[in-house]
């Protein structure tokens, strides 16, 4: 692992230069709120409808656009149904969201939008290319005209085998020939026995009188419970909307391999006739005819906004014809990579060179730059648990490689924080409690009315549980948390030099007593044991301690995450 040392930082008060302040003033004036905005409040992404990458975090920047992530519910696939409520997070970085919003802007509702959940039967690391579901995946790390593939669970692109059960988030592209593709923006590694299909792909072979089509060659057969419905407006859709050539997405309670798949939910990624409204829209752009293309499948009229090319990926602004289904262009931007932005508390903080901020794991190198909220030179010592800070970095595959980092003496008020502690003083009647850090000053927490909970849920509220929330910060000390993931160890110990750590497992052989998580090598403690069925693909919480050069597992527990 990469660490910072005393004599290896690069300090300065000259944090960025001047397209990085163009780019942070961008992110912190789309936000809205207060004057020391890092990234949150008042989201600018209009009313309407919003698809497209998760790019940062603070609220929730989507393709550099930031929303408010305090105000939505949230929803995700589970392993018994296609959406089901989580905490905003279960959100990654690069996940594909949709996110219905109100007339202020803010969002109401965020779905996290896998495009294809199995296992890859071909894999090329030097193409960067793998195959899932019959469907070609594309990687991304070179190119700055697409977003960088995110990984979860890998370290990279070489570390994918065959075999191995994957989840897919990114947007549908075609070949200059026409063979469909998913250009990725995140892959993340999943436990080898899960119950669960998802297929995404051009709709072929329909035959709604013998209730059965295919998707990749794969054949799919569906009944009366099935889902119809619309990728964009989550209306339910009648199975007569339905055409060969729509770019559908399925979610299967059956597992890869079995004939036919039973179709528990269908969505179809395409803007139908009879909806209205505003959209912003990312993808690849395909099928160009003059003005008219088309963008994750939705036909879009691009009159006055300059010519496009088959395989860009850019993100759109404009107005739903409710007669054709049409999308008019009112404004129209080519993707250019830019750095990543992460603002919050942090968290699992192992070393001043590998800590987590907003559930994303960060690395620091001789090259990072560190300052004060007011521009002067921060010491290595102001990097530590519960620190609110402001980064911008790369992504190095399952990380985010900090080129800067800014240091605030506490959160602004209205920015998002994380805090992982003990509940104590919970009153039920007022959703209300103290959360006691591992380190730093207890939390006074109320439950805002969007409140969500994974792990658990309400009635698992008590005092002596262990939970992270998120939250935005009301004033010092004081946080309305919308977000509560308990974190089920028994006998959690919060004695100084305990350790926390999140994450996929990975590099686990059974019967073994090390694995892997964020690219940190764990080892078991002595009488540690691991949970029933625990394996490559699980989300786990972990408490540790450092014992010699080594990271050694106190306790483990199994997150419903997946």
């Amino acid at each position: 692992m990469l660490s910072l040392r005393p004599g290896n930082l690069k300090v300065s008060s000259n944090v960025l230069n001047k397209a990085g302040l163009l780019l942070l003033f961008f992110i912190l004036s789309s936000c809205g709120g207060g004057g020391t905005q890092v990234a949150g409040g008042v989201g600018t992404g209009g009313t309407g409808v919003v698809a497209g990458t998760v790019t940062g975090f603070g609220s929730l920047v989507m393709d550099g656009i930031a929303y408010n992530s305090a105000t939505p519910r949230y929803a995700a696939e589970s392993t018994t149904q296609p959406s089901v409520p989580v905490t905003a997070m279960k959100v990654p970085l690069g996940g594909q969201l949709n996110i219905q919003t109100d007339t202020l802007g803010n969002p109401v509702s965020v779905w996290i939008n896998p495009a294809l959940v199995g296992t890859v039967t071909s894999v090329n690391p030097t193409a960067g290319t793998l195959i899932v579901n019959g469907m070609e995946v594309v990687v991304n790390s070179a190119a700055s005209s697409l977003p960088n593939t995110f990984f979860i669970g890998y370290a990279g692109m070489g570390a994918i085998q065959l075999n191995d059960m994957v989840q897919v988030q990114g947007v549908p592209g075609f070949t200059p020939s026409g063979t469909p593709f998913v250009q990725a923006t995140l892959i993340k590694l999943m436990p080898s026995n899960l119950p669960i299909t998802r297929v995404s792909g051009p709709l072929a072979q329909w035959n709604p009188s013998q209730s059965t089509f295919t998707v990749n060659g794969i054949p799919f057969s569906f009944n009366a419970g099935t889902r119809f419905s619309s990728l964009f407006s989550n209306q339910t859709l009648g199975v007569g909307v339905l055409k060969n050539g729509q770019w559908v997405n399925i979610w299967s309670q059956t597992p890869s391999g079995t004939t036919p798949l039973v179709a528990g939910s269908l969505q179809v990624s395409t803007v139908l006739p009879g909806m209205s409204g505003n959209i912003t829209l990312s993808g690849l752009v395909s099928a160009v005819q003059g003005n008219q293309f088309q963008v994750d499948g939705v036909l879009v009229n691009a009159i006055n906004q300059g010519g496009v090319t088959a395989g860009q990926y850019v993100t759109l602004k404009g107005v739903i014809d409710s007669t054709t289904g049409e999308v008019s262009v009112q404004t129209l931007t080519p993707y250019v990579q830019s750095p990543v932005t992460l603002s919050g508390t942090i968290s699992e903080f192992i070393s001043t060179g590998n800590f987590v901020i907003r559930g994303t794991p960060i690395i620091t190198n001789s090259g990072t730059v560190l300052t004060s909220a007011n521009g002067t030179a921060a010491p290595l010592s102001a990097l530590r648990e519960n620190v609110y800070v402001a980064i911008q970095g790369t992504l190095q595959g399952n990380m985010v490689l900090a080129s800067s980092i800014t240091v605030y003496p506490s959160p602004p008020s209205g920015e998002v924080v994380d805090y992982l502690g003990k509940v104590s003083q919970y009153n039920p009647s007022q959703g209300t409690f103290t959360l006691t850090p591992f380190s730093g000053s207890p939390q006074q927490v109320s439950l805002s009315a969007v409140a969500s909970f994974s792990n658990g849920t309400v009635a698992n509220l008590a005092n002596g549980a262990l939970v992270e929330v998120e939250a935005t910060a009301a004033s010092p000390q004081t946080l309305s948390a919308y977000g509560v993931s308990f974190w089920n160890i028994t006998n959690s110990n919060l004695s100084s030099g305990t350790l926390e750590i999140s994450g996929v497992v990975y590099d686990y052989v059974s019967g073994g007593n090390s694995f892997n998580l964020n690219g940190l090598p764990l080892v078991l403690g002595s009488g540690v044991s691991l949970p029933s069925g625990f394996g490559n693909g699980d989300n786990v919480d972990v408490l540790m301690t450092l014992s010699g050069s080594q990271y050694q597992v106190n306790a483990v527990a199994q997150d419903d995450s997946n």
